[in-house]
């Protein structure tokens, strides 16, 4: 009997400790990242989809961002391109000033012509300091005024710790200034860039040519672009003062992340960094699609002169959301509608919107429409109304 109460205590003490084996290595990572701060200067993880922001260390701590301010130079062309005003098959002449451009850079010669989708991609994929000052040349004359369209287009985006005094991200000569920024800035500006789905078409290219295949365009994050699933940009950035940073993202089954890590110590450990910023971001949190019930209050609104007195509301569809296990019951709903709802609705008109919150952090918003119609009622269905109400 004594035998088989020690091999029962020992069986339960193997199991124990297989339990813990198997939770070990969630526990190390949960700590693990914190072992790295002394290594780098700032960080920050978010769901692309809403922006709100899943882990931070000094994410408003200002840094150099060396070539990460090609970002915003992206985002300005896109944004001209959409708007008409240049042309991705636009033909671009490089002046003298661009040619003169040192650091990463393609080798561009005075009076050299290239169609300007050429250019984005030896900016985008080679991070080509060159080309960047030839296509801000193009689009605003000077480069002068070009860093003043970056700084204006920062603060329309909120970016409120930002000063671009270069187009490239080098280090500035005598006299001038080093670009500044931070990791939420920065996200703010990834999360705009995102919208524009060919910076992506770019970004994602570990291997491409320039100059009729004579040039090799080598993409600067292509060791974790070929072994990361998933991850298709954004932008690396280096210079000695500013350390290595780089802004990620990456999408696996309709989840997609942002992460940037700013002032690293070395290429390698701002690799781990981002690995482990964007495991935290598929290992911990699963999308979940978020819709009320129709029998919940406020659903239920009145409606003004109309031949029913009141009609129930539904959400045009559900909100898919990036969620950990343990926060779906901490979401609110929170119900924006119109004061007064006058007679003929339409089935299906939107009246209003509902906004999913966790803690003081939107998640999103999805309309509020009519589940059906409401006809306006005539004078006599109106005075009864008026009189039995």
């Amino acid at each position: 009997m004594k035998s088989q109460h020690i091999l029962k205590r020992n069986f339960s003490a193997i199991i124990l400790m297989l339990f813990f084996i198997q939770l070990s290595p969630f526990l190390l990572k949960a700590k693990s990242f914190e072992k790295y701060h002394s290594f780098h200067q700032a960080s920050i993880l978010a769901d692309a989809d809403n922006g709100r922001i899943l882990r931070n260390y000094r994410s408003q701590k200002t840094i150099y961002p060396a070539s990460l301010v090609k970002m915003m130079v992206a985002l300005i062309t896109l944004e001209e391109i959409n708007k008409g005003n240049i042309h991705l098959s636009d033909s671009i002449k490089v002046s003298s000033w661009a040619s003169r451009i040192g650091g990463r850079q393609v080798y561009l010669k005075q009076g050299e012509v290239f169609p300007l989708s050429e250019m984005m991609k030896a900016m985008v994929i080679t991070s080509a300091n060159d080309v960047t000052v030839a296509i801000a040349e193009h689009i605003a004359k000077d480069v002068d005024t070009f860093i003043r369209l970056m700084n204006q287009r920062a603060q329309e985006l909120g970016m409120t710790d930002t000063e671009f005094h270069s187009v490239h991200g080098l280090p500035p000569g005598r006299g001038q200034h080093f670009d500044r920024s931070t990791a939420r800035d920065l996200l703010k500006l990834a999360l705009e860039l995102l919208n524009h789905p060919e910076y992506l078409d770019w970004a994602s290219v570990r291997l491409d040519s320039f100059r009729n295949g004579t040039f090799q365009l080598l993409n600067t994050n292509h060791r974790l672009m070929r072994n990361y699933k998933g991850m298709d940009g954004m932008k690396t950035g280096y210079h000695r003062k500013g350390g290595f940073s780089l802004v990620a993202t990456a999408k696996r089954n309709e989840r997609r992340f942002v992460s940037i890590v700013m002032g690293v110590k070395s290429s390698r450990l701002r690799s781990k960094l981002t690995r482990m910023l964007l495991d935290e971001g598929f290992q911990k949190y699963k999308q979940v699609s978020l819709d009320v019930q129709l029998g919940m209050s406020p659903l239920s609104i009145e409606v003004d002169k109309g031949m029913e007195s009141s009609l129930r509301l539904k959400t045009a569809h559900p909100l898919r959301v990036i969620l950990k296990e343990n926060e779906r019951m901490k979401i609110s709903h929170h119900f924006f509608l119109k004061d007064r709802i006058i007679a003929p609705v339409e089935e299906g008109q939107k009246l209003g919107d509902l906004e999913y919150r966790l803690g003081n952090v939107s998640l999103g918003k999805v309309p509020l429409i009519a589940e059906f119609g409401v006809e306006k009622a005539g004078f006599f269905a109106n005075f009864a109304n008026t009189l039995f109400n």
